[in-house]
């Protein structure tokens, strides 16, 4: 009779020790997914939203309806890889030109070029997409996103855009 209980004793602990390792475990899993709840909505990470809405301020009180400024795309795209400089008057394109060539982008591809404000909703539409990467720089003084790059999908080749603007020149 002994030995039936000291079975008994025995499978009890067993049991008792296989609940302890999956209580274990659940904590460790649960102490995981706290921490990877607090690094997605840390206080010290950029709040890429707030930023936007000052840099589109900074925009409306430094830049302009009429401006000039280089754009460089970077993505499996058309244009992708050439520097266009582009026209704005009154808020709207009126003219491009390639700059490793100085040829006019034709009339057509006109609606491929992008305004300031088009930049700005760029980066609303990947916040509001909640794309996999958003990486963004604004210029200082005027505001315009002066670098973004976006990838949209984690597990999709080839969907990443990155946008470079430079040389910004305000018209009176």
């Amino acid at each position: 009779m002994a030995s039936g209980t000291a079975s008994a004793a025995s499978a009890s602990s067993s049991s008792f020790s296989a609940n302890r390792v999956k209580r274990v475990r659940l904590h460790w899993v649960a102490a995981g997914l706290w921490l990877a709840a607090l690094g997605c909505g840390s206080p010290t990470a950029p709040d890429q939203r707030a930023e936007l809405e000052q840099a589109r301020a900074r925009w409306a009180k430094q830049g302009g309806l009429s401006y000039s400024y280089v754009l460089e795309r970077g993505c499996f795209c058309l244009l992708a890889g050439r520097r266009i400089g582009i026209t704005v008057e009154n808020g709207a394109v009126i003219g491009a030109e390639y700059l490793d060539s100085r040829d006019t982008v034709k009339q057509p591809l006109l609606v491929y070029m992008l305004t300031v404000p088009d930049l700005f909703d760029v980066i609303a539409d990947a916040l509001d997409a909640r794309v996999a990467s958003l990486s963004v720089s604004y210029d200082p003084i005027y505001g315009y996103p002066s670098h973004l790059a976006i990838d949209y999908s984690a597990t999709t080749a080839d969907d990443e855009l990155a946008l470079t603007a430079s040389t910004l020149v305000v018209h009176p």
